[in-house]
């Protein structure tokens, strides 16, 4: 197979299906969000999961090895993909905060949930709430989630220290017997805030909160300079003129911080996207409202407008009905709700993830209480062929605009041989 030097044109553009000897060059870079994903995200999810959508789409795959980043903010690999038609590498880079995410982890339990609460309040007080209802409800009512377990665990800590007392009241006087179910209670409490807390995801969604409140208020040194070094590892990508398109990859959390890299990279290089390099952003299961809706967001909506506005930056957010921690059918900018077949003159261009078309009816039935796992489903193979699959988004021969340019993204472009169809292609 012939492969074409790395020299891009206005042409490269265009989908590489003109000339099938061409290997498309892709850089896809994914920001994930508030998940202490190490690298065993390579081989315990990705490498997994990119054979699961070879096997759907009848393509090869070849995942190397991890490679280390040393001194650099990220690790990755190399995937080649080749169907009869099209051939694609790429490089695939994965930005790396979660030593943060792991440094909120590490934190005594007494200190988490003091943060953590506050962190949530001021999203209660903040003016979010309310407008959380307003933008889901299946949100709102998430928005909740710590609340009613740590009220679970608090009459749990009453009861056990109620009765503690009680039963001490027989033997010690009043006031030992108090302390003795006082310090029952908040044993009992802590304990089960520790476990079944944390298998709970409790302490997750408390980090979470005390990290969004502290980021809107500038009160996260360390995360910002880590950000600073990810606008700087796109404005190289983009410079080296090595690829064909740049593919960002924003998820959870991670949209939110992807628009704060973007700010920076374009502050520092205003003609970043005017290049050959096209410069794409794709956003699935995000969460941009839960910081943008808040009265001190503005840095948010900012951002968020400052890449919807911005030219040559192509901008696609797929979500998802089944997941109730992104916003669905909810403009990320306009902070309104809108309609996919709504013809949005302020990207990004909003596009529906239904995991009815991507998932078995048995396995989404499985599922369907699990609620972090269908908000990861954004990021794991298809069972079935559908609109948004995220493998042919970034390991596919087709640029990230042409493939979702439309709502059957995928659907009916490739035969059953894993070809791309072209004029010349014979689809059976």
């Amino acid at each position: 197979m012939a492969v074409a030097e790395n020299i891009v044109t206005d042409d490269a553009q265009a989908s590489p299906s003109a000339d099938p000897r061409r290997e498309w060059r892709r850089l896809a870079i994914f920001l994930p969000g508030h998940d202490p994903t190490d690298m065993t995200y390579h081989h315990g999810r990705f490498a997994h999961q990119a054979k699961l959508f070879g096997e759907l789409w009848s393509v090869d795959v070849d995942v190397t090895d991890r490679l280390d980043g040393g001194d650099k903010p990220y690790a990755g690999w190399t995937v080649k993909t080749r169907a009869p038609n099209w051939a694609t590498r790429t490089d695939y880079r994965i930005l790396r905060w979660e030593d943060i995410v792991a440094a909120l982890d590490a934190r005594p339990d007494p200190i988490r949930l003091w943060k953590g609460v506050g962190g949530l309040t001021s999203f209660l007080f903040g003016g979010a709430m309310r407008a959380y209802f307003r933008a889901s409800v299946r949100y709102g009512m998430f928005f909740f989630y710590p609340y009613i377990i740590l009220l679970v665990f608090i009459l749990g800590g009453l009861l056990a220290g109620g009765l503690a007392g009680f039963a001490a009241s027989y033997a010690l006087p009043s006031l030992a017997a108090w302390a003795i179910g006082l310090v029952v209670g908040i044993a009992v409490f802590f304990g089960l805030f520790h476990r079944p807390g944390r298998d709970w995801r409790l302490h997750q969604a408390l980090d979470d909160w005390d990290l969004a409140r502290e980021y809107l208020n500038d009160r996260t040194p360390e995360l910002d300079e880590r950000l600073d070094s990810f606008a700087q590892v796109i404005i190289d990508a983009v410079n080296s003129g090595k690829y064909d398109e740049i593919v960002l990859v924003g998820h959870s959390l991670g949209a939110t911080l992807v628009l704060g890299v973007l700010e920076r990279a374009l502050d520092r290089d205003p003609g970043l996207t005017s290049g050959p390099t096209r410069l794409c952003l794709l956003t699935c299961g995000a969460t941009i409202p839960k910081l943008a809706l808040h009265r001190h967001g503005g840095k948010v909506r900012r951002q968020a407008a400052l890449v919807a506005r911005t030219p040559g930056l192509y901008w696609v957010e797929y979500q998802a009905r089944h997941d109730v921690i992104n916003f669905y059918k909810f403009h990320p900018v306009t902070l309104r709700r809108t309609q996919f077949e709504d013809n949005e003159l302020c990207p990004p261009q909003l596009r529906n993830a239904n995991l009815k078309d991507m998932l078995s009816d048995e396995k989404l039935h499985r599922l369907r209480w699990q609620l972090m796992r269908l908000h990861y489903q954004f990021l794991l193979a298809n069972e079935l062929h559908a609109p948004y699959d995220y493998f042919m988004f970034i390991l596919g021969p087709l640029p990230l605009a042409d493939i979702t340019s439309r709502p059957d993204g995928p659907l009916g472009r490739f035969a059953p041989d894993g070809a791309l169809i072209t004029e010349t292609t014979d689809p059976s």
